[in-house]
């Protein structure tokens, strides 16, 4: 079983080639079909999947994977063209809908040159058997060359996520679990939801000479409410961010290891000026602290496109080492900035607007105001997260 499910993610870089290849005739083909329907139940065991870095500076393993369902999986498969007037105008993508989608995932360990960051997963997923969840795939990634064409090695993905839709996510590590119940409705009427759901549009993945490029999704509107949000049995408040406004071209990149034998992810993360969503906090006696947070960059860095981010650069998610007197990796480290070179960190501008405390049935309440924090931390700071 685990060697079909490599040889089946050994063959996606073919499948998505094969896409990037289909010219206007033959899409034209394809389109005048009426789709297909895929059904399957299936559960797939991964032993191991390894990335090995080109310059053979370490490997990133996850051990354990699982992936099945719970219940037959029925997917519609159709071609689409992109919107006239849109960045997708001339194209033509693949898109994958479904009313219902019973997947768990799981992941034992991720392991960076031998050295565990805990594991986690995705479990209870459920999208509600009303609106369809949709992904759609389009064959070229970010415009490198800027040139307004889909001739990029990579692939764009949007994602549109039904009001019903709900899941746990969990992370694991020595024996603790922080775990979460996810969900997107913003309107019940008793026990359904009225309204609701999120759109990312424009996820893009690269491959760059720094790494993996994903870009940040464009998002207007939509929910996020977690719930359940605790460490093992003991329950740590809701959140829920809603109201999102995320323009395009903020982007993530993620590096292997500068140096042999490390046990480090490398990454950058820039977020458009602008970047914004409503946050509200609910403590255990029912009270809100609500309040708009927006990021931006610098007065001084906001001249032009280029620098026009709230940015987090030259850092890194280590294992931490030694191992403890029990064997057991002692957690994780989230560096900021680059010691060696001493470079990097975060820099930008945060804003928490209109701050307010009220009770949860309450309409309104005073605000309290607002506050503009305007960032610059530098290489050397870091968080430590480790189980206990």
């Amino acid at each position: 079983m685990a060697a079909r499910a490599l040889t089946t993610l050994l063959m996606m870089p073919l499948m998505a080639n094969a896409l990037e290849r289909l010219d206007d005739t033959s899409m034209s083909d394809v389109v005048a079909q009426e789709g297909v329907v895929l059904r399957s139940e299936y559960e797939i065991q991964i032993d191991s999947l390894q990335y090995f870095d080109e310059d053979d500076l370490g490997n990133i393993t996850m051990t354990d994977v699982n992936v099945a369902t719970r219940e037959q999986v029925v997917i519609d498969v159709d071609v689409v063209s992109g919107t006239i007037g849109s960045d997708r105008e001339g194209r033509n993508g693949v898109r994958f809908s479904n009313r219902e989608l019973p997947i768990d995932v799981s992941v034992e360990s991720i392991n960076i040159n031998g050295k565990s960051l805990g594991g986690g997963g995705m479990r209870n997923l459920v999208t509600g058997g009303i609106d369809p969840l949709v992904v759609d795939v389009w064959a070229g990634g970010f415009d490198l060359n800027a040139n307004n064409l889909a001739d990029e090695s990579g692939f764009t993905v949007d994602v549109t996520i039904p009001k019903e839709t709900s899941y746990d996510l969990y992370y694991t590590d020595d024996g603790s679990e922080l775990s979460m119940t996810i969900d997107h409705c913003s309107s019940f009427s008793g026990n359904t939801c009225t309204a609701g759901g999120i759109k990312f549009s424009g996820i893009t993945f690269d491959v760059t000479s720094e790494g993996l490029r994903i870009g940040v999704p464009e998002v207007a509107g939509g929910q996020i409410n977690i719930r359940n949000f605790k460490i093992n049995e003991s329950v740590i408040n809701d959140i829920t961010l809603k109201n999102f406004t995320i323009p395009s071209g903020g982007y993530v990149t993620l590096g292997a290891p500068d140096t042999l034998g490390e046990s480090a992810i490398n990454f950058d993360a820039y977020f458009a000026a602008g970047t914004g969503f409503d946050f509200i906090y609910f403590d255990t006696d029912d009270q809100q602290l609500n309040a708009n947070v927006s990021f931006n960059a610098l007065a001084s860095d906001a001249g032009s496109a280029a620098t026009n981010y709230f940015s987090v650069t030259d850092s890194s998610i280590n294992v931490l080492s030694p191992k403890d007197s029990s064997g057991n990796d002692q957690g994780l480290q989230i560096a900021l900035g680059d010691t060696s070179t001493n470079t990097g960190g975060i820099r930008g501008s945060m804003s928490l607007n209109d701050i307010m405390l009220k009770p949860n049935n309450a309409a309104s309440a005073p605000v309290l105001g607002s506050v503009k924090v305007n960032l610059e931390v530098l290489p050397g700071s870091y968080l430590e997260v480790m189980g206990r």
